[in-house]
């Protein structure tokens, strides 16, 4: 992609990205951002994945505290199974 084939917009979102980029992110900015890939404490050993069905409120549910919690579906439902589990 040439620079003409960016929107105005386009190419003040790029270049207000590349300036934050370049000025450099604090270490709480990066900590606070979510992680992709297996989770840390599944260890080095891929997980097991298990599908689970959900009514729709449930789900919905799900989301709204994992949003407000800041979390994944995946480690809501891991938080919840230890805590059971510990019982």
């Amino acid at each position: 992609m040439t620079d003409t084939e960016f929107s105005p917009e386009e190419r003040a979102q790029f270049e207000q990205a590349a300036a934050e980029a370049e000025a450099g992110y604090s270490p709480e900015f990066l900590r606070s951002r979510p992680t992709l890939g297996r989770p840390r404490g599944l260890g080095h050993e891929a997980g097991v994945v298990i599908q689970l069905r959900l009514d729709p409120a449930r789900a919905a549910q799900l989301d709204a505290y994992a949003a407000h919690a800041h979390k994944t579906r995946s480690q809501i439902i891991r938080e919840a199974l230890d805590q059971q589990l510990a019982n």
